[in-house]
């Protein structure tokens, strides 16, 4: 049996912070970071990064389109139902949780890999600060 140790990497954590810091810095961050990681997953195995860049739109967007077509013509009957009203709460609680999670793992990975862990952290905080209350 493998252990992650033996595993390779799709690609290295500098290559995803890297694409990371781009895709956010531009319009449109999910479809860049999507365009970027395949390219830099299909040019580490070997193949056009081009080919790599359509694989992950397609599947970026792909399901998604899936689910509009899918569930469109049953939607305004879900809505109706109390069931689903209940539930809408906690489904969105849950996404929000996941996405904490998410952020704050990335948070803490690039706070360990940081030269300057605290200074970091300070403009962190500080330009969450002026977003979220001052509206800069």
């Amino acid at each position: 049996a493998k252990s992650c140790e033996d595993c390779d990497p799709w690609m290295t954590e500098d290559q995803f912070f890297a694409g990371l810091a781009a895709a956010q810095s531009m319009p449109g961050p999910l479809f860049n970071i999507s365009a970027y990681l395949g390219a830099v997953i299909a040019h580490n195995a070997g193949y056009v990064p081009f080919f790599g860049t359509i694989v992950c739109w397609i599947a970026l967007f792909g399901p998604g389109i899936m689910l509009i077509f899918g569930i469109l013509p049953f939607w305004g009957w879900l809505r109706t139902k109390i069931l689903y009203k209940r539930a809408l709460p906690g489904i969105n609680a849950a996404a929000v949780g996941l996405i904490g999670t998410a952020v704050f793992r990335m948070l803490f990975k690039a706070r360990d890999s940081s030269p300057f862990p605290n200074f970091s952290c300070s403009i962190m905080v500080l330009g969450y600060t002026c977003v979220q209350f001052l509206k800069i």
